[in-house]
This record gives C-alpha cells, sequence and structure tokens, in this order.
C-alpha cells in the first residue's frame, strides 16, 4: 500500500549535519583543554540528543559531574546556534524527493533528537514549508526511541500508521519508529550506515531519496 504519511529523521537522513556537529563538539573539548576527536567518529556519538552527546564526548572524569556536563551543554548550544549552517547541506536528491512526495499529497513530518530550537530554524532555512510538522527534542517528552514524541507527531498529523512510514538512518530511528507503531525505511546514504540497520531490523532499506520515493508512493521499491 502507498503511505499517507512519512515521519523524516533530520541529522543524516534529510541534513548532512556531521561536519559542524562535530566542529562544535571538538570546539568545547579544546576550550576546556580535553582530547578532540575525529569527524567521523561524531557519527557514532550523535543520534541521541544533545545531552547524550555531551555525554559521550567529556572526559570520563566528568561523567557524573552535573555542573560540567550543563556548562558544556550550554556552550555547544550556544557554538552551535552560531555555526549551524556553515558546512550543513540536504543530500543530494532530498529536495527532489520532497517535492515529488508533496506533489502526490504526501504529508510530511519531521522528528529529530536535536533540540527543538534548532531543529525549526534548520528545517525553515533548507526546507521551506515543506513539512506539516516540525518536532525537535523538549523537555515534553523522553528523546527517541521512546514513543511519546512520535505519537504526538502522528496526532498532529492525523495520521493512520498503517499509512505511515517512519525514515531514518539509525538503530535508534528503527526502535522509534517500530516503538510507535510505524513500518520503517533506513537509508544507506547516512552517518550509520546498511549493516547498523539491517541488524536493528529495518523494514526496508533504500540507497537514495528516488528509491525512498518510489517505496513511499508505491509502495515498494521497483526492481
Amino acid at each position: 500500500m502507498p503511505y499517507t504519511h512519512v515521519v523524516f529523521d533530520l541529522d543524516g537522513t534529510l541534513l548532512n549535519t556531521l561536519e559542524d556537529l562535530a566542529r562544535t563538539g571538538n570546539y568545547v573539548c579544546a576550550a576546556n583543554g580535553w582530547p578532540t576527536f575525529a569527524h567521523d567518529a561524531y557519527r557514532f556519538k550523535v543520534g541521541n540528543g544533545i545531552p547524550k552527546l555531551i555525554e559521550r564526548i567529556v572526559p570520563a572524569e566528568y561523567a557524573y559531574d552535573s555542573h560540567v556536563l550543563e556548562a558544556t551543554y550550554t556552550a555547544f548550544c550556544s557554538y552551535y546556534d552560531a555555526h549551524k549552517e556553515d558546512h550543513t547541506c540536504p543530500y543530494p536528491g532530498v529536495l527532489d524527493m520532497l517535492d515529488a512526495l508533496s506533489a502526490q499529497e504526501v504529508q510530511l513530518a519531521v522528528l529529530s533528537n536535536k533540540d527543538h530550537m534548532a531543529v525549526v530554524p534548520l528545517v525553515e532555512h533548507y526546507f521551506g514549508n515543506r513539512f506539516c510538522v516540525v518536532q525537535g527534542r523538549t523537555d515534553a517528552f523522553p528523546p527517541k526511541p521512546a514513543a511519546p514524541a512520535t505519537l504526538h507527531v502522528l496526532a498532529e498529523m492525523g495520521a493512520d500508521p498503517a499509512h505511515t512510514l517512519y525514515v531514518g538512518d539509525s538503530n535508534v530511528d528503527v526502535a522509534t519508529g517500530h516503538n510507535a507503531g510505524l513500518s520503517v525505511a533506513g537509508v544507506s546514504w547516512g552517518f550509520r550506515g546498511r549493516s547498523e540497520l539491517e541488524a536493528a531490523g529495518a523494514d526496508v532499506i533504500v540507497d537514495t531519496p528516488a528509491e525512498l520515493t518510489q517505496l513511499i508512493i508505491n509502495g515498494r521499491v521497483s526492481s
């Protein structure tokens, strides 16, 4: 069956934000005199929200120091807010995919573990009004993969879970969709790659936005 509603993850799915996230993480580490990380390492540090990212980059001796974690979180958000569009861009083919889906009257939403105050301007800047619901992390809901935020987005869209697809690039996204009773399409072009999506149990994995367009409109990927 074709899908009438689609909920997209943001980082690693629609936008390649890795460079700006890595630069921000390393900026706050260097400012504190802590070790920095290869940018590619951030592929596995992001995905569970900025508070969890902070826990993953601070040295072990500060892992339970709430003052250090809070100060690092504040510094990260401040720097990222000023630099979140320095290197970020949509993945090739994503804009064409979104426009093709909109032309078929498929309703589109974004659900991200990135802080809501960062998600909204990023989506507006790169995608305009292509999404009817945009939801980032807030204190109102636990972060993905817990179901409440996803269920909130479905309610805001008026979506039937049986005809809604969740799309993401990581094991967090696979769990997010399944926890809310949705089918999940994994995208291999993102941060984590095909092997993680397969291990996590994605219902289908696509390699290009064009394949994802076929899946959503036709209910399958043409051979």
